[in-house]
């Protein structure tokens, strides 16, 4: 038995893909506390660094794993491919893989950082990661239910959050901006629980985060999750700067969300990733209207619309991972990659890109009657037909769950013009008349819209 399990070890070292690159790792210090006369340190961050020998993109990444995890989700998948911190790396990009205090190698003792939350197990696992009930879509999961080495594989990364979430993130903001200010302007890549560090950053270092890749982050907007905390702040469980000033989280949530505009995220671009057989994607849309309403320059990018089908929330580690990426890829180098190029030339910001977003919303009461097939197959269709040659880039339906039984949203369409003037002048246009009378045809609810316009 041995013997075969280290047969089995020698063909991974001998069978893996070598790779010429630049690596390298540091320690983001935490701060020195007093305890009993002695002299500790406060959650210091690990960062792994690795990159092309010939760097293309004009910003590294930085990769932030997803709660209770570590970094080495984005290294290698359960089934022993690479992962997305090695493809971006082929694709051209310095990357900045980090443990958040507490986490992996991120060393920690609850006498120094504070107590710890409830243990992961492996039923908690099953549930987030491949629930029985999405098991008819769910098929790019990269190891059999019933495989329980693989399982016991897939478990032993796991660890227990902070049982404080606010005095977590606000830590791991506190160390991600000290990452930002040491390496310069980066593009931010979170998953799950990590969302809400993006966010927060860009808040607090507006001028080195140049964009968002969140994937599956958490929410909606100021949801509790069991085990792990609450979103008092909206998207996050600490302090945003919201416009005007909001002097605590209750006031925050009273507030009409399109007046909570954070003028730190005007305009930057974030692109929120989402699978097919997540529970996550239901929210998701939720997240993107929040964050155009505070003035970013957000969009969905849910991956069965790009042909990628079958993901769950551990989409950057199943079967198709390599697949789930290029949507990505192909995102920033149309939001960042290019802009940057653009930029220096001299250009004003203005020229660049002035792309306008409008989200239709339609929200269900537990009453009304929504008809998704007459939507995607004639409605949407005819938007594009009625709005393209006005300004109209394309127009794209998310939906959040495949039946309409429950109150909630039903679906958003995500439509992007040209510009702002092109936006606001479809409501005069006689073409819209058939758009609009078309909404009576698949359902009775009036929907709702918001807007995302650059500042």
């Amino acid at each position: 038995m041995i013997t075969d399990q280290l047969n089995t070890l020698s063909q991974l070292w001998h069978s893996k893909k070598p790779r010429t690159s630049r690596r390298g790792h540091f320690w983001i210090p935490g701060e020195r506390i007093k305890r009993n006369e002695k002299t500790y340190q406060r959650g210091p961050m690990f960062v792994d660094w690795e990159s092309p020998v010939q760097i293309t993109k004009p910003y590294p990444i930085v990769l932030i794993h997803g709660g209770l995890l570590q970094s080495t989700e984005w290294l290698d998948t359960p089934d022993g491919r690479p992962g997305w911190a090695e493809r971006l790396v082929e694709a051209g990009y310095a990357v900045f893989v980090v443990d958040r205090p507490g986490h992996g190698r991120s060393h920690t003792h609850p006498d120094i950082v504070g107590p710890v939350g409830t243990p992961f197990s492996y039923e908690d696992g099953r549930h987030v990661f491949f629930p029985p009930e999405d098991a008819a879509v769910q098929t790019q999961w990269p190891f059999a239910a019933d495989d329980e080495a693989a399982m016991d594989s897939f478990i032993a990364p796991f660890g227990p959050l902070p049982a404080d979430l606010a005095t977590s993130q606000e830590m791991d903001t506190t160390r991600l901006c000290q990452l930002l200010d040491k390496i310069g302007p980066a593009i931010l890549m979170t998953h799950s629980a990590s969302g809400p560090l993006g966010w927060l950053v860009a808040d607090r270092r507006p001028q080195l985060v140049k964009g968002i890749v969140t994937v599956e982050p958490m929410g909606p907007p100021f949801a509790y999750t069991h085990g792990i905390g609450s979103l008092d702040w909206g998207l996050t469980a600490i302090a945003v700067n919201y416009f005007p000033e909001r002097s605590s989280a209750e006031e925050v949530r009273k507030a009409d969300p399109v007046t909570l505009e954070i003028p730190a995220m005007k305009g930057l671009p974030i692109a929120v990733v989402s699978g097919e057989a997540s529970a996550f994607a239901r929210f998701c849309p939720l997240i993107v209207n929040f964050l155009a309403n505070a003035g970013a320059a957000a969009e969905s990018l849910h991956l069965p619309y790009y042909g990628v089908r079958g993901n769950g929330h551990g989409l950057i580690y199943e079967i198709n991972s390599d697949e789930a990426l290029q949507p990505v890829l192909h995102w920033l180098d149309n939001k960042i990659n290019d802009r940057h190029t653009t930029d220096t030339t001299n250009i004003n910001d203005d020229q660049v890109s002035r792309e306008s977003t409008m989200f239709v919303t339609y929200y269900h009461d537990g009453t009304n009657w929504f008809d998704r097939d007459y939507y995607i197959q004639k409605h949407v269709p005819l938007v594009k037909e009625s709005w393209k040659k006005h300004g109209l880039i394309d127009a794209t339906a998310l939906f959040h769950a495949d039946n309409t039984a429950g109150k909630g949203v039903i679906c958003t369409c995500i439509c992007k013009f040209k510009n702002e003037d092109a936006m606001q002048a479809i409501f005069k246009l006689p073409e819209t008349v058939p758009v609009m009378d078309d909404v009576a045809n698949f359902t009775d609810i009036v929907p709702s819209q918001h807007f995302a316009i650059p500042r």
